[in-house]
């Protein structure tokens, strides 16, 4: 039996027995183990060469048996645990255990659904003058700032050239815009020319939390924080304003709201401002209001009638951020979809490429028959909003406000709408991001076209705009 003692022991220590795996197994495996042992040991009596390769396969499949057992038995213990816990707390108790992680950050929890309002924070400088959601969320949000300054190039290259001479120096700007990582770019912008500035929400929704965390850690005092109510909105532009304690001279606006509120609330103040900027059709047809009333005391600036606004913004950025906003707030897919485009001026033309490439059946309603042209020339099918009211999916508004009672249900509507020299050296400062060079005129070709050389290029109607928008102008 010498000869058949050998393979045994030699199967002995090339086999794990039950003992090697006791430590690893649960008790069904070790039960199984114990089958195998006693089978393998009378084996090795009855037979001098057994073939024991099986005993290695069976201790194999008895782990991968045990492990599924263990895994049907979490299954059917987590099936036990109560399933009313709800979003929030679920979010609550990892953003407790995350806190400085990036996906912490960004969670929902029912603290997040709270107002800040009397809430003390401080920044790492041990600054409070702002009300935010959490100032902890400040790095990410400086990462995204960090992104969209790359995006940016005209005023990372304003900082660099007029930085050091601080143009703004004793410009207290008041601000009221979205606050997302391209505003903020902005803010910064005119902080680093030397200007101080407070700023507020135009919008309760579209405020990005972690940036204005990441403004506030900088310096700059900002009343802001996504899901604002309408109380919190005006309390948010009356502590931004902050007549008490400090001065604005100058208002940056979009929509009018802040100017509205300074000229209601502080009358005096208003008097004293040096100047107005506005960048939207609504908050610019509000002022056109008040100087047709003869109340407009104070200079202000069309900035939604600059070239770099109409021709660039409104047609390029409009074409991108149509389809992302649409997208973040309903996840809807867009083949196939039925959706009117009202109004096809900068802002219509970009929308509809932009829904046309995503294959959405686009029509056009115009009153402009030289845009209505234009959305006929770009294959597109201008229509009366009655003949396709009842059974169109979306209708994009970006002309001014639209009339809703005759749509379907479930139907999305979308509204879009609420010095010249200056444009063409700001659409200059781009052009180095695309290696893209200018050709100069020549004295002879300056002459016969009756332009200086060096600008402007462009008479003042250069801008393709719909009839509905300029009849919001004098």
């Amino acid at each position: 039996m010498e000869n058949g003692a050998a393979p045994n022991g030699e199967a002995e220590r090339d086999v794990p027995g039950p003992t090697d795996q006791a430590g690893k197994c649960g008790p069904n495996l070790l039960q199984m183990l114990k089958a195998a042992e006693s089978r393998w040991t009378c084996q090795g009596r009855d037979g001098d060469g057994a073939d024991t390769s099986w005993t290695g396969e069976l201790v194999t499949e008895a782990l991968k048996t045990d492990m599924q057992i263990q895994l049907t038995d979490q299954k059917q213990e987590f099936n036990k645990r109560p399933t009313k816990t709800g979003h929030h707390s679920l979010s609550r108790s990892f953003s407790q255990s995350s806190t400085e992680s990036p996906s912490s950050v960004c969670s929902d929890s029912s603290e997040d659904e709270s107002t800040p309002k009397g809430k003390l924070q401080k920044t790492s400088e041990g600054l409070s003058d702002f009300c935010i959601k959490n100032i902890k969320q400040a790095e990410f949000g400086r990462r995204e700032i960090g992104i969209a300054q790359r995006e940016m190039p005209a005023l990372m290259v304003l900082r660099k050239r007029a930085g050091g001479e601080k143009p703004l120096a004793g410009a207290k700007v008041v601000g009221c815009t979205h606050i997302t990582a391209q505003t903020a770019v902005l803010i910064e912008t005119l902080c680093a020319l030397g200007a101080q500035c407070r700023w507020a929400a135009c919008n309760i929704f579209s405020t990005q939390n972690a940036v204005a965390a990441a403004l506030a850690e900088g310096g700059t005092s900002v009343f802001a924080w996504r899901g604002e109510s309408e109380e919190d909105f005006w309390w948010c532009i009356d502590q931004c304003v902050g007549a008490e304690t400090w001065q604005p001279n100058m208002i940056l606006d979009d929509g009018g709201d802040l100017t509205h509120w300074i000229y209601k609330k502080y009358p005096s103040l208003f008097k004293k401002l040096k100047g107005i900027v506005e960048e939207s059709v609504t908050g610019v047809y509000r002022l056109y209001q008040l100087s047709k009333a003869g109340r407009l005391c104070v200079p202000a600036i069309n900035v939604n009638d600059s070239v770099t606004k109409q021709k660039f913004d409104n047609l390029y950025c409009c074409k991108e951020s149509i389809l992302d906003g649409l997208k973040r707030t309903t996840g809807v897919m867009f083949g196939g979809k039925q959706v009117v485009v009202c109004g096809y001026g900068e802002v219509g033309k970009g929308c509809c490429a932009a829904l046309k490439a995503l294959g959405a059946v686009v029509y056009i309603t115009e009153v402009d028959p030289i845009c209505a042209l234009q959305a006929c020339m770009d294959g597109f099918r201008v229509i009366k909003l009655s003949e396709v009211v009842r059974q169109i999916d979306m209708v994009i508004t970006c002309t001014g406000p639209f009339a809703e009672s005759e749509l379907l249900h479930s139907a999305i509507i979308c509204p879009l709408r609420h010095c010249y020299n200056s444009d063409e050296y700001v659409a200059s400062l781009h052009l180095p991001t695309f290696d893209a060079l200018l050709t100069e005129l020549t004295d002879d070709q300056a002459k016969y076209l009756g332009i200086s050389k060096h600008g402007p290029f462009k008479p003042n109607y250069y801008r393709s705009t719909s009839l509905m928008e300029s009849q919001d102008k004098p």
